[in-house]
């Protein structure tokens, strides 16, 4: 038989491979499945291999050949060019050829490459690194940057590979292609050469070992711009391959190497399209910025992969994110792109339309995951929003409990075993939330999901807030459901002192409560106040966001632990340097965070914190007694100088059970407060807080009066809630 006419026939099925073992029924691979075929032969015998191989080979390579029992090269077979490589199978002659196209005909829009390819390709120096498994396109994507180079650039490009697989005319650029074994005995001694040939830019097919490798490296950081392939899963994979390649004691200096000459890192995989015909490419890109090249070259992977995730920008995209594009495109089916997926819990969150911390202001897909008939945490989320529940809980051994109205409700659902809650969390976490989880034990984020709300069921993006912890050796969850509508201050009762008090330039307001009772919908109030008022510089500092704000008069910051900062404490030292006018602290957790907080008031900032207290007098002894007794006093003096007041507030249920109201107690920094704080007689403020109506005060007890009074709630909840024991007549 002509073993050429199996070629043609590969191209003739649109084949990428065609594979050849001598006895054996010739295979294609068609849109990335090999199927076997006889159509255009019966199997060539070995005499035929033989012959074929010892027409394509040079002598050297032939003999290469026999002493390795492998062997790759590049041939022109009819009027297509081949990559082949050829080798042994259980004594048998074989052979994987793959027919290539020339160099010019590659463009980044006809292969459904990402344009910012083009950025990386313009770049005079530098390193840019191609990353897949073989078989997934990284030889054309570096041949197509070659040619966008040699069609927009008076350059000179030097190729070294193994074999040549796209041929490149030249056009404005000058391109001298150098083939292993034929051209040149290994890389490092074609690198080693091309360097000495004056070239403008340096493509190597494949960094394979510490030579290559570290010529590349010099390369880069010398003026050449260096354009490799790696075989590697991802973009952070790839870089720890390249520092780990290299002795111990020079990884150091590697990896600042490597961040100083890094422009970016393309990995790629390619995914069965849902229409058939050839597969469609999912593009994870990592570019540079200052603050990756310190963690490169920190060797702080973990932090990277984390930084990579949250970054907005062109130049960076996960996998997950481009197969959930394609995905959202229809070009591809679920299964498909979960099967390529690197992570596929947090694909299938992404592709419910979940998505955690920071990711929840980008796009979202409301494509459902298809679990099946198995209870999903969408399905949880979507019965707490539908019975308008202010939480959810999951514990083991009882069925997923609502809170309504401030009264526990469970769902007539069977209880849940321990499985069934690490299940649902695990389902809302990343592999760097999980890693955390089980480090720290506990782990609190949100989530936004698009669900079907209201009478019409119209898709809507509802946000969570999640807590996650382990409690009797389990796993339990608390989920707490955020209106993306920020109530008016008519809505929520808040005390008139309480307005006045952020009408004022700078000072501190303090809001404190226990959880679950309103504190972040108050200061969110507040917030959405002052945006409608005046035109000032609002920064907020919260974990997580809860309620998003939309600049009306205001420019108004979000910024959120963990993904946009480090830390309460963090943010705060540098919001000061962001001209801010108003600055919201979403909790204040620390001693560090608390003073960072004083001082901002006092250098002419509006400031408001909440504080996990349950009256208006404890909070000042809690934030002075955080402190080593050596600070206090100068603690006692800055809190004097800045308070502007203090809302302790309760939710209590309404006597009709329609939901809750708020109970306000309302401390005011007026002259005598300031006083008793500065000269630590904390146990007289209760007094002052007592007699102080006039100037605004009110204490717990005399607003839940005002409710009692006001027919607002029931009479045992009143009784239950005062301090002191007082017998209270039925109104």
């Amino acid at each position: 038989m002509d073993i050429g006419d199996l070629f043609r026939g590969a191209l003739e099925l649109g084949a990428s491979d065609l594979f050849l073992t001598a006895g054996k029924i010739p295979a294609f691979r068609c849109f990335g499945r090999v199927t076997r075929s006889d159509r255009f032969g019966i199997a060539p015998t070995e005499e035929e291999m033989t012959v074929f191989r010892r027409g394509v080979l040079a002598e050297r390579k032939e003999e290469h050949y026999q002493n390795s029992g492998a062997c790759d090269a590049s041939a022109v077979i009819g009027e297509v060019r081949y990559r082949l490589n050829f080798f042994n199978v259980q004594g048998a002659a074989s052979l994987v050829a793959r027919p290539l196209r020339r160099g010019d005909e590659l463009e980044f829009a006809d292969l459904e490459l990402p344009p910012v390819l083009r950025d990386f390709a313009s770049e005079r120096r530098g390193l840019v690194l191609v990353a897949g498994a073989a078989g997934n396109g990284k030889s054309t994507t570096l041949s197509a940057m070659i040619n966008y180079i040699n069609r927009n650039f008076a350059r000179h490009i030097v190729t070294v590979e193994d074999p040549v697989e796209y041929l490149h005319a030249d056009f404005q650029s000058v391109v001298a292609q150098r083939e292993i074994d034929s051209d040149a005995l290994s890389f490092a001694d074609a690198l080693r050469s091309a360097v000495r040939e004056s070239p403008d830019v340096i493509v190597i097919g494949e960094m394979r070992d510490l030579d290559s490798m570290r010529i590349a490296l010099s390369a880069a950081l010398t003026g050449h711009l260096v354009l490799s392939t790696i075989h590697t899963g991802d973009a952070i994979q790839s870089l720890e391959r390249v520092i780990n390649t290299f002795p111990e004691d020079q990884r150091q200096s590697v990896a600042a190497d490597l961040a100083a000459a890094l422009i970016g890192v393309v990995a790629q995989r390619l995914v069965p399209r849902a229409a058939g015909g050839r597969m469609a490419p999912a593009v994870e890109l990592m570019g540079t910025t200052p603050m990756l090249r310190k963690l490169i070259a920190e060797q702080n992977f973990a932090a990277l992969e984390d930084a990579v995730k949250h970054l907005n920008h062109p130049h960076f995209q996960t996998f997950n994110r481009a197969l959930l594009a394609l995905l959202a495109a229809g070009t591809v089916k679920f299964e498909d792109a979960l099967e390529m997926s690197g992570n596929r819990d947090e694909f299938i969150l992404l592709a419910r339309g979940m998505e955690s911390g920071i990711d929840t202001f980008r796009e979202k897909l409301t494509e459902e995951s298809g679990e099946g008939d198995a209870l999903n945490m969408r399905q949880l989320l979507y019965a707490a929003v539908r019975h308008q529940a202010s939480d959810l809980l999951l514990s083991v051994g009882s069925a997923p409990m609502l809170r309504l109205n401030g009264e526990l409700a469970g769902l007539e659902i069977t209880p849940l075993t321990a499985l069934d809650t690490q299940r649902l969390l695990f389902s809302m976490l990343t592999t760097r939330q999980r890693a955390d989880f089980e480090a720290r034990r506990e782990i609190d984020f949100a989530v936004a999901v698009t669900l079907p709300v209201g009478a019409d069921e119209a898709q809507k993006a509802v946000r969570f807030r999640i807590n996650g912890f382990y409690q009797r050796g389990t796993v339990g969850v608390a989920v707490r459901v955020i209106s993306d509508r920020i109530p008016e201050a008519s809505e929520l009762n808040l005390p008139g002192a309480l307005l006045a008090m952020i009408t004022k330039r700078q000072g501190l307001i303090l809001v404190t409560g226990p959880t679950g009772h309103g504190k972040s919908t108050t200061l969110a109030c507040l917030v959405e106040l002052i945006n409608r008022a005046r035109a000032c510089h609002i920064i907020t500092i919260e974990d997580p966001i809860e309620y998003v704000h939309v600049n009306r008069l205001a420019v108004i910051e979000q910024r959120e632990v963990h993904a946009d900062t480090l830390s309460f404490a963090e943010a705060l030292k540098y919001a000061l340097r962001q001209d801010p006018d108003v600055i919201l602290v979403g909790e204040m957790r620390d001693t560090e965070t608390i003073a960072a907080a004083l001082t901002a008031a006092e250098t002419g900032h509006l400031v408001m914190a909440t504080l996990h207290t349950n009256n208006a007098p404890q909070t000042i002894d809690r934030i002075v007694d955080s402190f080593p007794a050596h600070q206090q006093n100068q603690i006692r003096l800055q809190l004097a100088g800045t308070i502007l007041g203090v809302v302790a507030q309760r939710l209590v249920p309404r006597k009709d059970g329609a939901g809750r109201v708020a109970a306000f107690e309302i401390m005011t920094g007026t002259t005598a407060i300031q006083a008793l704080i500065r000269d630590g007689k904390t146990s007289q403020l209760q007094s002052v807080l007592e007699t102080g109506y006039k100037d605004g005060m009110v204490t717990m007890d005399k607003a839940l009066g005002e409710l009692y009074s006001a027919d607002l709630i029931a009479r045992d909840e009143y009784q239950s809630l005062l301090k002191t024991f007082r017998n209270v007549k039925e109104y």
